[in-house]
């Protein structure tokens, strides 16, 4: 049924309109053209911004599953009441975990070679609960314990060291002198993967006692880390953290730590975004070529039609309304098209390695990840649905300030 902004007879004439099969017109192959080329730009639209959501929920789910969400730093951390404030941080609702660590640069040796590090003492048990136990690709947490460390695949393969082997481990200062270098042997308890080339390469965690001692920081903690139910929306946290933590605490959360990083990941999706929505203005735009021609072929029924009482408003409404329903049908199409795609992505993906022995797995993902977000897909229907109607009002108008007289006159 037609909107209550057209009457019955608008509808009907505009989807008559549509279907002439004249050898003169060819509406109707243009209408089919059009309505494909909107069905494809927005299907494209929403497949690949539904993949670019997911690589980037990937990509940064792992990231902060090797990093804090939020940081607390400050005189707090170290007074005599910190163990409170601990307990305290921990009962804040939507926190899943705070935990103490230490971190420092360091040179990490084996009988190869050595190579630069970045070592962080946390105890195994703020580990398991960031979910690094699962990244394990050699050894276990459960020998993550005194004269033990976990170290990154690329720090592992820089050093040809593996679960089990010895790696020296050397820092500048200590308890003694904070002039001299440390020097220590450890036992590799594991190899993790992050799949982050950072992290994999310059990580080493060892507990906090022993992390302490080799930095010479005695009973203090450099940081408490803190992990949400809610990373992405670390910034409504921020409040009760610091209600939490006292004035004389500093709060600091991941978007902020790593701005250049969320930075680019928001102006690329951003950038795809706007580049994917001008392909769909480009095919909404087939559709002026259609009504134009629509217009001109039938110049004498806009002539009758004026002569008999119809109104500008009711031509207009026609010629809109013929152009709505292309545009409306490819978008719908390109809807349910896209949501396909994105729902059956994984069985997709394997006919297509089948089919032409090509492998789309990459960054250790077995297959693409993909996240259909609804906000982000009614705007992508609302947008192309307002470029088709916007580029149909243009020959519809037109349409409307055509006048019998010069209608018929080559009739």
């Amino acid at each position: 049924m037609p909107g209550f902004l057209f009457k019955g007879w608008e509808f009907d004439l505009a989807v008559r309109y549509l279907r002439t099969k004249r050898k003169n017109g060819g509406i109707a192959l243009i209408a089919i053209l059009s309505y494909v080329g909107v069905a494809l730009a927005v299907t494209a639209l929403i497949a690949v911004m539904s993949v670019m959501n997911g690589f980037q929920g990937e990509i940064m789910g792992r990231f902060l599953v090797f990093n804090s969400h939020a940081d607390i730093t400050g005189p707090a951390i170290n007074n005599s009441g910190r163990d409170i404030l601990l307990a305290r941080i921990r009962t804040v609702p939507g926190v899943m975990d705070a935990a103490p660590y230490v971190e420092s640069s360091a040179l990490a040796e084996s009988s190869l070679t050595g190579v630069p590090v970045f070592i962080r003492g946390g105890e195994a048990e703020s580990l398991k609960s960031a979910g690094i136990g699962g990244d394990l690709i050699a050894g276990s947490l459960d020998d993550y314990m005194n004269d033990s460390v976990l170290i990154g695949e690329g720090v592992a393969d820089s050093l040809g060291l593996r679960a089990g082997d010895q790696i020296v481990l050397t820092v500048a200062g200590g308890q003694s002198d904070a002039l001299a270098a440390v020097r220590r042997p450890y036992t590799v308890a594991g190899v993790f993967s992050s799949k982050v080339a950072k992290i994999d390469q310059t990580y080493i965690y060892m507990p906090l006692p022993e992390a302490q001692d080799l930095l010479g920081k005695g009973n203090r903690w450099d940081v408490i880390e803190i992990r949400v139910r809610s990373p992405y929306h670390i910034e409504r946290f921020a409040p009760r953290l610091k209600a939490a933590a006292g004035k004389s605490a500093r709060i600091e959360d991941w978007k902020h730590r790593d701005s250049v990083v969320w930075g680019a990941l928001k102006f690329e999706a951003a950038a795809m975004r706007a580049i994917l929505f001008f392909v769909t203005v480009i095919a909404a735009m087939n559709i002026v070529s259609g009504i134009v021609m629509l217009v001109k072929n039938k110049a004498r029924d806009i002539a009758i039609l004026r002569t008999i009482g119809a109104g500008k408003g009711a031509v207009t409404r026609i010629f809109l309304l013929a152009g709505v329903l292309v545009g409306g049908a490819g978008t719908l199409t390109g809807l349910v098209a896209g949501a396909t795609i994105v729902t059956f992505i994984y069985p997709l993906q394997r006919g297509l390695e089948t089919l032409f022995h090509f492998s789309f797995a990459m960054g250790g993902m077995a297959y693409l990840p993909a996240s259909l977000h609804i906000g982000e897909t009614l705007a992508v229907i609302l947008g192309a649905f307002v470029a088709t109607s916007l580029c149909t009002l243009i020959p519809a108008l037109a349409a409307a300030r055509l006048e019998p007289v010069d209608a018929l006159r080559y009739e």
